[in-house]
């Protein structure tokens, strides 16, 4: 009993066994089938090779750095060195002043140009003519006419740019 139930259980193991290996084998014959078909197909292909894209020219840019400042000098040190050099040249005691601290005591004409007398907040008075410099921001007196007296400076704003700033010095109080 013992024996005949062995070889029934090997028998039964080896059909599992045969049944299991004949689909795989079955598989393994139709992906080769496959694969030769692929291989074909791959060899009846023209490989196209793409044509090298014509070189790129490039064209020479000069750097022109005319009316530009040096990016790589700080705005900072730049300012400083335009100050001190104007601290160099010598200074007229008109330049040591704000304009705004003077006081226009009178404009003459003499047929050909105008003169003005402009006292300092010192006390001191002084003739200035057209052209001339005048007050801490090296201003130039661009126009002297029958009544008034016009300063232009050139001052600093945020960005550090410099802009033009005109005042005007009346003779008359009371047309300011």
């Amino acid at each position: 009993m013992r024996v005949s139930r062995l070889i029934s259980i090997l028998l039964l193991c080896l059909t599992v066994v045969v049944f299991s290996c004949k689909g795989k084998q079955q598989q393994s014959y139709e992906s080769k089938a496959q694969v030769k078909t692929a291989r074909k197909v791959k060899q009846k292909k023209t490989i196209q090779v793409k044509k090298k894209p014509k070189p790129y020219k490039f064209e020479v840019v000069k750097y022109d750095p005319a009316g530009r400042r040096d990016p790589f000098l700080s705005v900072i040190a730049l300012t400083k060195q335009k100050i001190e050099k104007q601290k160099k040249r010598k200074t007229n005691p008109l330049e040591n002043y704000d304009v705004t601290d003077f006081k226009l005591l009178g404009i003459v004409y003499d047929g050909q140009r105008y003169y003005a007398s402009v006292l300092l907040p010192d006390g001191k008075a002084f003739t200035v003519t057209k052209g001339m410099t005048v007050g801490l921001y090296n201003g130039k007196i661009i126009d002297i006419s029958e009544g008034q007296l016009v300063v232009r400076e050139y001052v600093m704003n945020y960005r550090g740019e410099l802009k033009p700033k005109d005042t005007i010095l009346k003779l008359r109080k009371e047309e300011e």
